[in-house]
């Protein structure tokens, strides 16, 4: 969806194991409510890039064919596990302190959300290759519960009666709120924090 500037924030979403109801199925559907919420705006700030791979090689195949575009990219989400009615989790940016960050944290707040806090040393899905050297995306993932944190995690009870509607629903919430806010980022307060990363390196 093109916006004003060609900064982009990518939403990305995997399409490899679809039997999944939880891990996988809730991924797309979100993504296709964020980009059909987004699509009646009239003036979106920035771009948002919304794709659907396969987990992993998806990934590495995209940033091999788009390594030149992806400079526009500011930042982004991986959306997998967001449809059950469990807790809440985030798994931050590789620095843990960029932009994006610090706006999921004060979503949950002012939501008044409790959520459960994972480094991106405990990472596991396509925020490895966004954030890999030389690539370097802040990449972030709002689930419900964690990949591999739940018995019916890559099993057969990952199925329809463990997501609802109502847990689609607020993680839609959630993300709305969130990208609404970063569509609105100065561009000034993106370059103090590109500056930022770049003495960190």
């Amino acid at each position: 969806l093109k916006g004003k500037s060609k900064q982009e924030i990518l939403i990305s979403t995997y399409i490899c194991h679809p039997s999944m109801a939880n891990n996988e199925l809730s991924g797309p559907l979100l993504t296709i409510a964020i980009a059909n919420y987004f699509k009646k705006k009239k003036k979106l700030e920035k771009s948002l890039r919304f794709i659907f791979i396969p987990e992993t090689i998806g990934a590495i195949s995209y940033i091999n064919t788009n390594f030149s575009k992806i400079k526009n990219i500011l930042f982004g989400f991986v959306l997998t596990c967001v449809g059950d009615d469990k807790k809440f989790s985030i798994l931050n940016s590789k620095y843990n302190d960029t932009i994006i960050d610090k706006i999921c944290v004060d979503a949950y707040k002012k939501l008044r959300i409790k959520v459960e806090t994972y480094s991106f040393l405990e990472r596991g899905s396509d925020e490895r290759q966004f954030s890999s050297p030389g690539v370097d995306l802040p990449m972030v993932s709002m689930m419900r519960s964690k990949y591999n944190t739940y018995k019916e995690y890559h099993t057969s009870k990952d199925n329809f009666d463990f997501v609802s509607a109502n847990g689609l629903k607020k993680s839609f919430e959630i993300h709305k709120y969130v990208l609404n806010k970063l569509l609105k980022i100065d561009e000034k307060e993106i370059h103090l924090g590109k500056i930022k990363a770049l003495k960190r390196k």
